[in-house]
């Protein structure tokens, strides 16, 4: 007991002097592992020593901690992966994209966030269109034209938009049960007019000299390049519309209503009249000017953009549903009525010419119209109808316009 007391007396009085003196415990005078009992708890390792040389046994550290190398091949596999990761994250980040600027195509509910997410989208696309196409040079201050161009071009991207979702829906449902087929074919005769209307006087020289004549040599129409665009692209895609219905049996199942057959043959027969006055020029008192034929035109427009949502809203009305009726026709359109006002208004008042409103009643009543009939639809596709279950969308075996994310990395 006192032999074994005296050992463990000398190895503290020896590591206090090692301590001191900052002397290695492996010394070049010792020949014995001072240290392994004294760190026999810890072994962080081999403390054995090479006999006569006092260096540690590298041997045994290596058994017992083998490096890991990194080969050749596992550095390929770790690049390749990591590359692999990469190209995931970009996929999604392209899919995401792509999948919120087609949000007013691909949506059926027009929740809250997928309103936020389309019109962003569109303002952004509008905007940009707008900064690069060419400007009214009419307009007196050179700011306003770039705020006319770009709101100009978000109401004419909001509003021919707002045609697409309506066809896609058609043809994933293989079906038009809930669109109205005398509002599709009054949209048809509407545009014909309004498309005549814009055409003649954004490139009609005679119509700009007429318009002149009357409201003075100062007076400028405010008839924008957006508005030819918009209105001979709304007037293809409204009779791809048509089309459908009679491809998809609609006209059988829903024929015309008779006050929209009396009226289009009315309606006719009124501007034939109109025009064949004109072309016999009685003389030049009888106040009769191409000008005015325009105008009657864009009367006709705004008589059957009042009459033509009514079939719609009464057919919502019996079904007690707005199921096949697409949302964002009326959330585009809304959109576009309200900016094109803005723009009518704004280009007036930077003109100093308030004929603009005057001159141009057609874009200024067709703006009012179309906000009015899109809060009924609100209401009903919101508040009074709001089961948007649709059992054709789903019964439809057809491939998404979008493939599912489910599975994606």
């Amino acid at each position: 007991r006192e032999t074994k007391m005296g050992k463990a007396t000398r190895r503290k009085k020896m590591a206090m002097s090692n301590e001191n003196s900052e002397v290695s415990p492996f010394n070049a005078q010792q020949t014995t592992p001072l240290l392994n009992d004294q760190y026999e708890d810890t072994e962080p390792f081999a403390l054995s020593l090479e006999a006569g040389t006092g260096e540690p046994d590298k041997d045994a550290n290596e058994d017992r901690n083998p490096p890991v190398l990194l080969t050749k091949d596992d550095s390929d596999v770790s690049h390749a992966e990591i590359e692999e990761a990469d190209g995931r994250s970009q996929s999604r980040l392209i899919y995401r994209m792509t999948s919120s600027f087609l949000v007013p195509l691909t949506d059926q509910t027009g929740s809250c966030g997928n309103i936020v997410t389309g019109l962003l989208s569109l303002t952004l696309v509008g905007g940009a269109i707008g900064l690069i196409m060419p400007r009214d040079s009419a307009l007196k201050s050179p700011w306003y034209r770039i705020v006319s161009s770009v709101v100009g071009y978000i109401y004419f991207l909001s509003w021919s938009v707002s045609f697409y979702p309506q066809v896609i829906l058609n043809f994933r449902r293989k079906s038009t049960t809930g669109l109205s087929n005398d509002f599709s074919v009054l949209n048809v005769v509407g545009f014909a007019c309004y498309a005549t209307y814009t055409c003649f006087f954004y490139w009609s020289n005679a119509i700009k000299g007429e318009y002149k004549q009357r409201n003075g040599e100062d007076s400028e129409i405010t008839v924008q390049s957006n508005d030819v665009a918009f209105a001979v692209h709304a007037l293809v895609l409204c009779a791809v519309q048509v089309g459908q219905i009679s491809i998809y049996g609609g006209f059988r199942m829903q024929p015309l209503a008779m006050f929209v057959k009396l009226g289009m043959f009315f309606g006719a027969v009124i501007i034939l009249a109109y025009a064949a006055l004109i072309l016999l020029q009685v003389g030049p008192g009888n106040g009769l000017l191409w000008l005015d034929f325009l105008y009657l035109l864009s009367f006709v427009k705004v008589a059957i953009s009042v009459v033509k949502y009514i079939p719609q809203v009464i057919l919502n009305i019996r079904r007690e549903s707005t199921v096949g009726w697409n949302i964002w026709n009326i959330i585009l359109d809304f959109t576009g009525g309200m900016l094109s006002i803005m723009q009518l208004i704004g280009d007036s008042a930077d003109m100093g010419d308030w004929s603009g409103i005057i001159g141009n009643p057609a874009k200024f009543a067709l703006g009012f119209v179309s906000i009015i009939f899109d809060i009924i639809f609100f209401l009903q596709h919101y508040f009074l109808y709001p089961d948007h279950a649709d059992e054709q969308l789903e019964d439809n075996t057809g491939e998404p316009l979008l493939p599912s994310n489910e599975g994606r990395p």
